[in-house]
């Protein structure tokens, strides 16, 4: 199978310091930074660049550093499971066991429910037939996140053409003022970047799931995961300590596909928990992706290793004596 990988290289840096299994993709010039990956993508596609590989896929270079997969793992999971129009990779696995789904997190996250009533109102002027507002459950078997997939040239012809553009071209007059802000002003966002994005991005990202669900559904694999690899996805404890304690529970709810009162009563729960404990870690920590993966520098898994270090050295002087 012959499988495309790019690495979107925006910074001198990122050229240097390519990812295994990817190519370098030359973006310095990075026209429409408020865009994100998506105008990385109308160039791909343009060009016709997507269509020089059975399976094409171009990334950010935080694709390692969020994911904890390389490129060549990557290829021999594409390479193994044939047959799809769409591969996908959720880098926050550990989200599922908070959320009933990511547009409940996007009303703590982005400040509100004008996120999502607004995200709805675009769609409906851009003619895309997508329910924003009740998405359903989003688990590990049917979600992904960060503009991380990879896909036939059908795929990429498909996306873009019936979701992407229709969305960035809509003009500042068929948009109106409240709409266009929405867009193109920053948006409230707990990550670190230097060019702060608006809603647009975050809305395509949400949107392309509901797409795939609808136009490809049986026909898109989702990069699984142990527990063990979830548990190692996290930032912060917090995440951990709910898998620990309630995983079973979820993963149970999702292989019956029945969310009763309880199902609802926890989700409810574990969302504002996780969301806030977000908020509020980064609100004092910021966690940086761009220098490899941040997860072993973070002060709380430090601790956490230094306390588990100090314990084993007990533990072979007790057995010493």
């Amino acid at each position: 199978m012959n499988i495309r990988l790019l690495q979107n290289c925006i910074f001198p840096s990122q050229l240097i310091s390519v990812q295994p299994g990817f190519e370098a993709f030359d973006y310095r010039s990075n026209p429409r930074p408020e865009l994100r990956e998506f105008q990385i993508f109308e160039h791909l596609f343009v060009n016709e660049m997507y269509n020089t590989a059975e399976v094409f896929g171009a990334v950010s270079s935080r694709f390692h550093a969020k994911t904890l997969l390389r490129g060549p793992e990557l290829k021999r999971w594409i390479e193994s499971t044939p047959g799809y129009e769409v591969y996908y990779v959720n880098p926050w696995p550990q989200w599922s066991y908070a959320n009933f789904n990511s547009h409940v997190r996007a009303r703590i996250i982005h400040g509100g429910n004008e996120f999502l009533l607004n995200s709805q109102k675009v769609l409906d002027l851009a003619r895309v037939p997508l329910d924003f507002l009740s998405p359903g459950r989003q688990h590990n078997k049917n979600y992904g996140m960060s503009s991380y997939w990879f896909g036939t040239p059908k795929f990429w012809r498909k996306f873009m053409q019936e979701l992407v553009f229709p969305v960035t071209r809509l003009t500042a007059s068929e948009l109106g003022s409240a709409l266009h802000d929405f867009l193109y002003r920053p948006l409230a966002y707990h990550g670190k970047s230097i060019h702060r994005a608006g809603a647009l991005p975050f809305l395509l990202e949400r949107a392309t799931n509901l797409y795939l669900q609808a136009q490809f559904a049986d026909e898109v694999a989702y990069y699984p995961r142990s527990r063990a690899q979830i548990l190692a996805s996290c930032l912060f404890p917090f995440e951990r300590d709910l898998i620990e304690l309630a995983g079973d529970q979820v993963d149970a709810w999702d292989e019956a596909g029945v969310y009763d009162r309880d199902a609802m009563d926890y989700f409810e729960n574990a969302t504002l928990h996780v969301s806030a404990g977000w908020l509020s870690y980064m609100g004092r920590h910021q966690v940086d992706f761009d220098h490899g993966d941040p997860r072993p520098h973070l002060p709380w898994f430090a601790r956490e290793n230094t306390a588990r270090t100090d314990f084993r050295r007990l533990e072979s002087l007790e057995a010493q004596t």
